[in-house]
């Protein structure tokens, strides 16, 4: 006979609780909280495997076989109702704040979880777990239920291959699978520390750990609870949730410290004991009991609260924490519990069925339409961002006809090289130079032996890094270079791409004493935000984003700045003094429609090419002591030009139409 053990249900709240709190990132006087609430993750799984394997195994030590439909009714009822709850719940907060990319994301994230799989289609298509971008996905947790769920599924198979081909061998082969997979993620979590954190193979040792636990218990009985033991492995646990860092590797070796203190406190624990009691206690086993309906809440209810606070701060924090601990108790009273333990299987399979049908029917909607663009039309005209996308477009073809007989201008940068060299490819002196256009967006430089490698980060990146190595190692480009342009995120400040400077002097060393320019940044955003993202929730236009930008401060000496480049000689082209003087009443904010930002800190390809041409045109006197004008020409010429190419036998221009 089952018997209940509340002290797992308050091993479940300290882990809840710890997760809600590393999400919500509280700070005091500067530092995070709770840097390791990550681990409770890792706890659940322990906790889980530990809980189905008892179950099955019981089952199939009494009865020599598994009732397959029974144990996955149980974990339907267990799973699905809540989770559709949270589905149905978030769909109307979806569809009126987040941006047709973000509401396709949100709909392929809802698709992959009802099909077991989102730990999958977010290692594919998310930044590293816990930066700032991952907060605003609302169904990103859902990566852990996906991996629970893939143990539900593979560990049931194997008992069965164990028991009728391999009697008597189950111990070693779990022995073997919880080795195989441990050692998988160690090595795998220095390579690819992504797929360490998503992969099912390297999260089935955690889960395996309670398989282990579970398989003496029901072998040979619950052990003799030992306090010591017992408070020891609550030690554990609680300590790495304090101790660990979001820089510590993980998962990987330091993982093991948690997993044997779950594995103490689920094996040695009782409430007769001080760390049993502790975990007993009637608040933490409630907490425990509704943890599942807290952890399903907590991460739609906290990114749909970023999205629509422009400074998450710690009230609201706590105000985020009060909403999700109300509607999980809600939720947990009138959906999870009455669903779970109903008895009217036919009521419960007519709305399990309704809801994937309808559910579904919402996913295809949204990726057919493509997360429903028109929405934006209000704020961003089709027309601008049609013309958008064609500008940025054309980055990739900026060097498809380099000729030999002129000097050479490259532009260089990370993701910000493509439209700053679309547009200042404009003003470019098309007759006196050819413009070589290349970013170094995820690539791994170095420079050894006089030559640069850059092979990609990532396959996606290819783009970027091979034309990137073709032609910053092309001698010839180099030795006729007359200007480089550097356009970096940040350039002083930017921790990310720290070979930037030394890879300019190493171009000037090769050219003909190119002069080299860094281009400064124009106003930005809070990370956790994006421009179009506040027009369209305002229904505003882009000025809404420059009252609220929150970079750069006005005051701070480049000199003074981590990564200020002191021997290397350079000029400094000061975007936002130079166009409106760090006056946001004076500044522009559009072109054409378009804003002058879309995310929270590129400037798009259609404002920067009105921007510089608004500072040529303006600032000529302040641009001649740079030298910059030996290279680029002013808007009312490039206009001449423009005209003349258009008359009769006219020659053709070589400059892109903006």
């Amino acid at each position: 006979m089952k018997v209940y053990r509340p002290e797992i249900d308050g091993l479940r709240a300290i882990s809840v609780i710890a997760v809600i709190l590393y999400h919500a990132e509280f700070t005091l006087a500067g530092h995070t909280l709770l840097e390791g609430g990550y681990i409770g993750v890792d706890v659940f799984f322990v906790i889980s495997g530990f809980l189905i394997s008892q179950i099955l195994l019981t089952e199939i030590e009494a009865t020599g076989r598994i009732d397959y439909l029974k144990f996955y009714t149980r974990r339907a009822r267990r799973i699905l109702p809540a989770l559709f709850a949270v589905v149905f719940a978030t769909m109307p907060f979806a569809y009126y704040l987040l941006l047709p990319s973000e509401l396709l994301d949100y709909a392929n994230s809802i698709g992959s979880s009802l099909l077991f799989g989102s730990n999958i289609y977010f290692y594919f298509t998310t930044a590293q777990y816990g930066e700032p971008d991952t907060l605003l996905k609302p169904f990103l947790h859902t990566w852990s239920l996906s991996v629970e769920e893939q143990f539900y599924i593979g560990f049931p198979l194997l008992l069965l291959i164990t028991r009728r081909y391999l009697k008597s061998k189950f111990l070693p082969c779990v022995l073997l699978m919880a080795t195989l997979s441990f050692v998988f993620c160690v090595l795998t979590v220095r390579y690819d520390q992504q797929q360490a954190f998503y992969s099912p193979f390297t999260r089935a040792w955690e889960l395996l750990a309670g398989t282990l636990l579970a398989y003496y218990e029901v072998r040979r009985g619950r052990a003799r609870p030992r306090p010591l033991l017992a408070a020891a492995g609550l030690v554990l646990v609680v300590g790495s949730l304090i101790l660990f860092r979001k820089d510590t590797v993980h998962p990987g070796l330091l993982t093991v410290i948690p997993v044997i203190g779950t594995c103490l406190v689920l094996a040695f624990a009782s409430h007769k004991d001080v760390a049993g009691r502790l975990l007993a206690s009637r608040p933490a086993a409630l907490t425990g009991i509704v943890s599942y309906s807290l952890y399903l809440w907590h991460y739609p209810v906290f990114a749909f609260a970023r999205l629509t606070s422009l400074d998450f701060n710690n009230g609201d924090k706590v105000l985020a924490v009060a909403a999700t601990a109300l509607v999980a108790v809600v939720s947990f009273v009138a959906i999870e519990k009455p669903i779970r333990y109903t008895r009217r299987n036919r009521a419960f399979w007519i709305y399990l069925s309704s809801s994937v049908v309808t559910i579904t029917a919402a996913v295809v909607s949204a990726v057919t339409m493509a997360g429903f663009p028109q929405r934006l039309d209000q704020v961003y005209p089709p027309v601008a961002q049609t013309n958008e996308g064609r500008l940025e477009s054309t980055f990739q073809s900026l060097n498809s006809n380099i000729r030999a007989d002129k000097s050479v201008i490259f532009i260089i940068g990370d993701s910000y090289a493509r439209n700053w060299s679309v547009a200042l490819n404009n003003y470019v002196d098309a007759d006196r130079y050819e413009v070589v256009a290349i970013s170094y967006l995820n690539c791994k430089v170095e420079i050894k032996d006089d030559i640069v490698k850059a092979p990609s980060s990532d396959s996606r990146y290819d783009q970027y890094c091979i034309p990137f190595e073709k032609y910053i190692n092309d001698k010839s480009l180099l030795s006729r270079t007359k200007a480089i342009f550097l356009a970096s995120h940040r350039p002083f400040e930017y921790e990310a791409n720290p070979f930037r400077f030394e890879l300019l002097s190493w171009m000037k060393s090769h050219s003909d004493d190119a002069k080299i320019f860094i281009f400064g940044n124009y106003f930005q955003l809070d990370r956790l935000h994006s421009c179009l993202g506040l027009m369209f929730q305002t229904k505003s236009d882009a000025s809404a984003c420059l009252r609220l930008a929150t970079y750069p401060p006005t005051n701070q000496p480049l000199a003074q700045l981590p990564f200020f480049p002191s021997d290397l000689a350079f000029n400094y082209v000061d975007i936002i003094k130079l166009h409106c003087d760090y006056d946001k009443e004076k500044c522009l904010t559009s072109s054409g429609g378009v804003p002058f930002m879309t995310d929270w800190n590129h400037l798009t390809a259609e404002f920067l090419t009105t921007l510089i041409g608004d500072i040529l045109e303006k600032r000529t006197a302040d641009l001649q002591s740079s030298g910059l004008l030996n290279f680029l020409v002013l808007p009312h010429a490039r206009q001449s030009d423009r005209t003349a190419s258009s008359q009769p036998n006219a020659g053709p221009t070589s400059f892109a139409s903006p």
